[in-house]
């Protein structure tokens, strides 16, 4: 067996569509909306004088370093909920489990690899793209099986092994489909402007993140299902099986 492309991408929009995924794109979009509204209030008229502009910037600065925490807890969630057959509800194991240590790994870990990926583009966009694909899958492992994200590396890069061709395919289908689905939402944004373009654009991109990480979760899946020996037919005049 190998990888398959359509499948991963199917389970991706199925899950998407469901109740759950449903859920995460509404709380994605509120944060996303919340922050894209919060981060310009320091840029305007009623920042009259300097103390004022660097309360501003702190408090803006602060209520965005709040919703990118709420962002990675929440992509965790989403993940985990995502790899596992739950589809009408979001168990709450899954909101609770080494949430704390697993939401550190992943930001620290986000930056190690955007520096990783960033350092092999430097040389060539080849090896750039290799690591990516090679090492992209590490979230998955911090968010479902625990493991910090040094250890997650590792098993991403073991686990991409022999299907990384294919992965690449398939990340370039969801970004495409992304850049589908921007430009869709990208058009009237532009012609409603203020808030209500504003809301738009982002509830596209919740639609788009919420679909990369349900398609990252079954291809995930789709890995590890690969990986396991399929069982042995027992042979005629083996031990223990009728001749």
């Amino acid at each position: 067996m190998v990888f398959s492309i359509i499948d991963a991408m199917t389970d991706g929009f199925d899950r998407t569509r469901e109740r759950n995924g449903l859920i995460f794109v509404a709380v994605f979009a509120v944060l996303a909306v919340v922050n894209a509204l919060v981060a310009p209030t320091n840029l305007g008229p009623a920042a009259e004088t300097a103390p004022a502009i660097g309360l501003v910037d702190v408090a803006t600065g602060l209520v965005s370093f709040a919703i990118t925490i709420a962002t990675l807890v929440l992509a965790i969630v989403a993940l985990r909920t995502f790899a596992s057959d739950e589809r009408e509800i979001i168990p709450r194991e899954f909101q609770r489990r080494n949430i704390g240590l697993a939401t550190l790994n992943l930001f620290v870990g986000a930056i190690v690899f955007a520096l990783a990926v960033a350092v092999g583009s430097i040389f060539l966009i080849v090896p750039g793209l290799f690591i990516l694909v090679s090492l992209y899958y590490w979230s998955v492992f911090v968010a479902v099986e625990d493991q910090n994200f040094v250890e997650a590396f590792r098993s991403s890069w073991a686990l991409t092994r022999g299907s990384r061709l294919r992965l690449f395919g398939l990340g370039v289908a969801v970004v495409f489909l992304g850049f589908i689905v921007n430009v869709a939402v990208g058009v009237p944004a532009v012609l409603a402007g203020g808030v209500i373009g504003t809301t738009l654009v982002q509830i596209g991109g919740a639609v788009v993140t919420v679909y990369a990480l349900a398609t990252t979760a079954r291809a995930y899946d789709q890995l590890h299902t690969l990986e396991e020996p399929p069982e042995a037919e027992p042979r005629p005049g083996a031990a223990g099986t009728p001749a």
